[in-house]
């Protein structure tokens, strides 16, 4: 019989293996790992969206209205009435039909096609190019373009697209990320690495969840919130004046772009999509500056000392003097490098002096420092460039497809309409290159007859749709946003253009002529102002009316004052209360009766003089030149009381004293005119002539005694 164990003999207990402490963390990794994928498929079946396709964390929008309505037509889909301000009239089936391959072009208004339409926009020639380039598929193109839509609203405008069924998004952002006003609430100020962590979460529809449960409704004015339309700061404004420099803002504004750019592909993607990216490219030679600003810290010495370096070098600029030139921006860049202007204007130096590359950096700069940055800043082609790569997007690299189609390399008006719209054969070239990356990403396959001969043909095609007539109002309508910025020499530019597309265009021929006039050009000015004025419009138009009032002051200004009545009188039948007209009245006939008075027709200025007497009984040019008529005529009593009223009304000018004085002279009032001379004596004891006629007439009273 074996002894029963004791109790302080331990009991024989079999231990499995241990797990080490790294598989012990990987197994506990995997688990959350199936936990959180468990819980983000559910929530993708049951249609929870990642936050980031649905917000912004940059930025929030108070209201979002669709672009697309059901335009109550078997289904289809139009633009709504209340976006076509900023967008193309489009149709299309809300439910794609078989075997089409739908494509939006998104954007501003380089997609849009401005100052166009989406007939020339790179969008309206795919849609031609597309079906001879690849006739085996169906191509269906949908201009999403927005005119002043920067990338945080096409980000936005996706959300609603993808709900479209589209194959491909074309993009094209980058010209308008500084047009409104918008803060970042701290976020851009968070260390990289939490940022980045928080993109990441919010792409997942677990972060998604969350965040609308614990976040709390934003108070009004909480936050950085945007309107649901477009609203300008140059909407806003009288002109770029309310741009300062800042920095900072443009950091914040760049690592947006960067954001959303990415947030498109995401959300595109997730609605089954491919993206293909366009580099934004610019006008550098042929647009100056919108807003040239100093750099802080500047002395007034130094200002000064700028302000005559600059202007030294535009003057040898004049002079064809460019080396000269050279060297008085290279001073003034130790006093102050910051001016957009001076960029820019040694940009056309060294371009004179053919040191194309380092002009091509001088534009660049120009570009880079204007504080009304309404074009893409150098960064943002790399950024997209840098999203493109991370995301695996193809990209058209329309910079340098630009550079490489500019005479020298820099962009100008061979490629630009204006600072950042491309010119109907820029617009082309931008397609075929889509086109050409399409194919690169086997989306589509090129027939054995694509080629210029076919292009040739789709050209000749689509040209054949082009109205000039639109095209003249859109350059008027360019003209008119030149105007604005303060950029008279590059709106008469545009507005002579409008004519030359519309000759008819009463508007534009007042833009060309007030545009002259502006600049000096009388000539001209008084050519398309005279042409406009000959022109029954048969109604009050604003500008009509406008031109009237215009060409009157031009020619009284040149001395044609017959022509100046004639427009006035014109002006004031066709809208009788015209303020402008009634208050250049009395100047305009004011100008016939000084010339009456230097052709001696006294009696005639007379009747003119009084005209505007009546018309402004204080007019006090009219009653000065009423008393020299008077006293040339010598009817020196229908004079005394003239003059006396210009002293009532002037008490300090001495000229009508000393005429009072020689007209009472004239009727015999001795007494009085010595009265009058010693008051004027009085006012200025040195008073000119005055003295001279004191003697003349003590002289003359002494004779009489």
């Amino acid at each position: 019989m074996s002894a029963a164990p004791s109790k302080s003999s331990p009991s024989k207990v079999k231990v499995g293996t241990r797990l080490s402490l790294w598989k012990k963390a990987l197994f506990s990794f995997l688990t959350l790992v199936f936990f959180f994928g468990l819980i983000e498929l559910v929530l993708v079946v049951i249609g929870v969206k990642p936050i980031s396709y649905e917000e912004d964390p940059y930025v929030g929008f108070s209201s979002q209205i669709p672009l697309y309505v059901d335009a109550g037509t078997g289904g289809r889909m139009e633009t709504s009435r209340n976006k076509l301000a900023y967008f193309n009239k489009q149709n299309f089936s809300k439910e794609k039909d078989s075997g089409v391959t739908r494509i939006f072009c998104v954007g501003g208004s380089t997609t849009y096609g401005r100052p166009y339409d989406d007939t020339t926009s790179f969008c309206g020639w795919l849609r031609e190019l597309l079906p001879v380039a690849d006739p085996s598929q169906k191509w269906e193109l949908i201009n999403a373009g927005g005119i002043s839509y920067a990338s945080y609203r096409v980000a936005a405008l996706t959300e609603e697209l993808v709900e479209y069924d589209p194959d491909v998004l074309i993009v094209y952002c980058g010209q308008n990320e500084f047009l409104e006003r918008r803060t970042y609430s701290g976020i851009i100020d968070m260390p990289e690495a939490v940022r980045g962590l928080g993109a990441m979460l919010s792409r997942t529809r677990i972060f998604s969840g969350i965040s609308r449960i614990v976040k709390k409704k934003p108070e009004l004015g909480e936050g950085a919130q945007l309107d649901g339309e477009v609203n300008t700061i140059l909407d806003q404004s009288i002109g770029p004046e309310d741009y300062e420099r800042d920095k900072e803002l443009e950091e914040q504004v760049l690592a947006h772009y960067r954001y959303n750019m990415a947030r498109i592909v995401d959300i595109a993607r997730a609605g089954g999509a491919k993206v293909l990216f366009v580099t934004p490219a610019s006008n550098l030679r042929n647009c100056s500056p919108f807003k040239s600003q100093h750099g802080d810290g500047l002395s007034g010495e130094q200002i000064e000392q700028w302000d005559s370096l600059y202007t030294k070098a535009k003057e040898s600029l004049a002079a064809k003097d460019l080396s000269k030139a050279l060297g008085e921006l290279e001073l003034l860049a130790k006093i102050d490098d910051q001016y957009a202007a001076a960029h820019y204007l040694r940009g056309r130096v060294l371009e004179g002096l053919a040191r194309h590359e380092e002009a091509r950096v001088a534009y660049q700069e120009a570009l880079d420092e204007d504080v009304c940055p309404l074009r893409a800043l150098s960064p943002m082609p790399g950024i997209v460039k840098e999203v493109a790569s991370d995301r695996e997007v193809p990209l058209v690299d329309f910079v340098t497809l630009v550079d490489e189609a500019s005479p020298n390399g820099i962009p100008g008006e061979e490629m630009f309409l204006d600072h950042v719209h491309p010119t109907i054969r820029g617009h082309r070239m931008l397609a075929l290159a889509i086109i050409d990356e399409m194919e690169g990403a086997d989306w589509l396959s090129l027939d054995s007859g694509w080629g210029d001969a076919a292009i040739g043909r789709v050209e000749d095609s689509l040209m054949k749709k082009v109205d000039p007539k639109k095209q003249g109002v859109a350059m008027r309508n360019l003209s008119k946003v030149y105007s604005w910025a303060g950029k008279m020499e590059d709106a008469y530019g545009a507005a002579k253009k409008a004519l030359e597309l519309f000759p008819g265009d009463a508007e534009a021929h007042y833009q060309v002529g007030n545009l002259a006039y502006m600049l000096g050009r009388k000539e001209e000015a008084v050519e398309r102002l005279g042409y406009l004025v000959g022109v029954n419009l048969g109604r009050k138009v604003e500008f009509y009316l406008k031109a009237h009032a215009q060409l009157a002051d031009i020619l009284a200004g040149m001395g044609e004052h017959e022509k100046s009545a004639q427009v006035l009188q014109k002006l004031l039948v066709l809208d009788p209360g015209n303020p402008a007209g009634r208050g250049q009245q009395p100047t305009i006939i004011l100008g016939q009766a000084k010339q009456l008075l230097k052709e001696g027709r006294l009696d005639e200025a007379v009747v003119k003089l009084k005209e505007v007497l009546k018309l402004d009984p204080n007019h006090f040019e009219a009653k000065l030149q009423l008393g020299v008529a008077y006293v040339r005529g010598r009817d020196f009593r229908l004079a005394a009381p003239t003059i006396k009223d210009l002293i009532k009304a002037r008490p300090d000018y001495i000229p009508a004293y000393n005429n009072l004085s020689y007209v009472l002279a004239q009727l015999g009032q001795l007494d009085e005119a010595e009265q009058v001379c010693l008051e004027a004596l009085k006012i200025d004891p040195n008073a000119e002539g005055v003295e001279k006629n004191l003697k003349l007439i003590r002289s003359k009273k002494a004779a009489g005694n």
